[in-house]
């Protein structure tokens, strides 16, 4: 009897195949020698893999590497006819066949994520990244050049809830949540929500929500749920709601239109760094040591913090009320230091 080839010795084209016939069996398609054959050619025409040689001799093939390498609990039913699993607990765990830049990719991805994800979301990634790679052979990234590459992302995650991995996991898999919210101002509420966008702003990690309680998207803070717990009930994402996720409407606060901040000193780097709207704009002055920086639109709770974030190289023109505010946080500040 031919000895099956190794994981090792699979090709990439052969790889392709092989998924795409366990995406079929996964979702009980009854794929069949015929339906395989049209498979195989629309990846040829859509993917830019495979060739055109394909017979009933290539499928067989395939369906005994994923028997034999992959323990795949396959078998054939004639009366549909077409191959289904006989139970549904198997995965396709074959590492992917990378190129050199697909895996240095990889690894960055996979720093940037030690350092903006909570466990056990970091630690699953680490474990699927080493997975891989234990697959490529990737000679050409010894151990010096992945130790040279440190990440210190200043937005980086303070996020230490308990609630975290149960957003992460109902997020992946598009699963309503029932979330009690704590509004920091001695209110816990009880929701239903359905988590389309998770992002990682000022430190905190959110997630942008169709709620049912308000029959509206609304933006939630992960610290600041109590208890969470994962919905049988499943959605659709909804792109719009995807979509508003933006630089300029990350958070929805009120906005105040066409501020204006007279920088001087080390502000300009960091408005320059942490751009708060894509069409904001730093001038030059005619005095030669401070800048104009303008910002179309931006909410207060957003812009007050930054701008006494700066100790002083920040100083608000307009509008009045972005003024005021500053005003009374300092005036705020200082009484409680008498």
């Amino acid at each position: 009897m031919k000895k099956i080839r190794s994981k090792s010795a699979i090709s990439r084209i052969q790889l392709h195949r092989l998924a795409r016939i366990a995406t079929l069996l996964q979702k009980n398609a009854y794929p069949n020698v015929d339906s395989l054959l049209r498979e195989y050619v629309d990846l040829e025409l859509y993917k830019g893999v495979g060739k055109s040689e394909y017979s009933e001799k290539t499928v067989l093939r395939d369906i005994q590497i994923l028997k034999n390498e992959f323990n795949c609990p396959v078998a054939y039913n004639r009366k549909v006819p077409g191959y289904y699993l006989t139970h549904h607990g198997w995965d396709f765990n074959c590492p992917a066949d990378l190129s050199e830049t697909a895996m240095l990719t990889l690894i960055v991805g996979a720093k940037l994520a030690e350092d903006v994800f909570p466990n056990p979301v970091r630690e699953n990634v680490k474990e699927a990244v080493d997975e891989i790679l234990k697959g490529n052979n990737p000679d050409f990234l010894d151990t010096t050049l992945v130790k040279s590459l440190i990440v210190f992302a200043e937005s980086g995650a303070v996020d230490v809830s308990e609630m975290f991995p149960v957003i992460f996991d109902s997020w992946q898999k598009h699963h309503s949540v029932k979330i009690q919210y704590d509004d920091l101002k001695g209110n816990v509420t009880e929701r239903i929500v359905d988590p389309h966008v998770m992002f990682l702003y000022d430190k905190e990690w959110r997630i942008k929500a169709f709620c049912h309680l308000k029959q509206a998207p609304r933006t939630f803070v992960i610290s600041r749920i109590v208890k969470a717990e994962m919905l049988d009930a499943v959605f659709e994402p909804d792109m719009d709601i995807i979509n508003s996720v933006t630089r300029d409407n990350i958070v929805s606060f009120k906005k105040v239109s066409d501020v204006k901040i007279k920088l001087t000193g080390d502000a300009r780097k960091f408005a320059i760094a942490s751009r708060m709207h894509s069409k904001q704009s730093i001038t030059p002055n005619d005095d030669g040591i401070s800048w104009t920086y303008s910002i179309p639109a931006i909410s207060a709770e957003v812009i007050v913090p930054w701008i006494l974030s700066q100790g002083g190289n920040a100083v608000p023109l307009s509008p009045q009320s972005i003024v005021d505010e500053v005003r009374e946080r300092i005036k705020r500040l200082s009484d409680s230091l008498k």
